[in-house]
C-alpha cells in the first residue's frame, strides 16, 4: 500500500518522542544529581533525532513523495519496542545503557525495513540508509560504554513505578 514518505517519517518521529518522554520520566524521578545529566543527555539526543527527521519530513511533504510500504508493519515494530521494558526502582548504569541499546536495535530494524524495500529508489531511500548507518555507529559507542560501565553505579529512582 502506498504511503506518503512524510507520514512514515512522522511515525519514526513519534517513536523518538515516546523514547524521549520515557527518559524524561526517569529524569524526573532520579535522586542522584550527578547522573541526572546522563539521562538528560539521552532525552536531548532523542529530541535531536526527532528534530532532524522533522526537516526531512517537511521536505518529503513538499515533494509529495509516496512509497509502497505497509505502515502497519512499522507501527507493529514500534509497539513491540515498548513491550516488556523492565524499569525498576533502582536502575543501574548498565541497565540504562541496555535500554538505550534496545531502542537503537529497534531503530536499526525500522531503517533496515525502510532502506531495503525494493520499491524504494536510491534517492528516496537515502534518508533511511543514512539514519541506519548513524544508528549503527551510535550503537557501537553504546556497546563500548556498556562494556566499560561499572556495576556500582546506580540510578536511584524516588518512585517505584515509571
Amino acid at each position: 500500500m502506498y504511503r506518503q514518505k512524510s507520514k512514515i517519517i512522522g511515525q519514526i518521529q513519534s517513536y523518538h518522542k515516546q523514547v524521549a518522554e520515557l527518559y524524561y520520566g526517569i529524569y524526573e524521578k532520579i535522586e542522584d544529581n550527578g547522573l541526572k545529566s546522563l539521562i538528560h543527555d539521552l532525552y536531548e539526543h532523542e529530541r535531536d533525532r526527532e528534530e532532524y527527521l522533522e526537516r526531512h519530513r517537511k521536505i518529503a511533504e513538499a515533494m509529495d513523495c509516496w512509497l509502497d510500504f505497509p505502515c502497519e508493519k512499522l507501527s507493529d515494530q514500534i509497539s513491540e519496542c515498548f513491550k516488556n521494558l523492565n524499569l525498576g526502582s533502582d536502575l543501574k548504569m548498565e541497565n540504562l545503557l541496555k535500554i538505550e541499546l534496545h531502542f537503537d536495535d529497534c531503530l536499526i530494524k525500522f531503517y533496515n525495513i525502510l532502506a531495503s524495500e525494493n520499491a524504494l529508489s536510491e534517492t528516496v531511500a537515502n534518508i533511511f540508509y543514512y539514519m541506519l548507518k548513524k544508528t549503527r555507529k551510535e550503537q557501537v559507542i553504546l556497546t563500548s560504554m556498556l562494556a566499560n560501565s561499572g556495576t556500582s553505579l546506580h540510578l536511584k529512582l524516588s518512585d517505584q513505578s515509571i
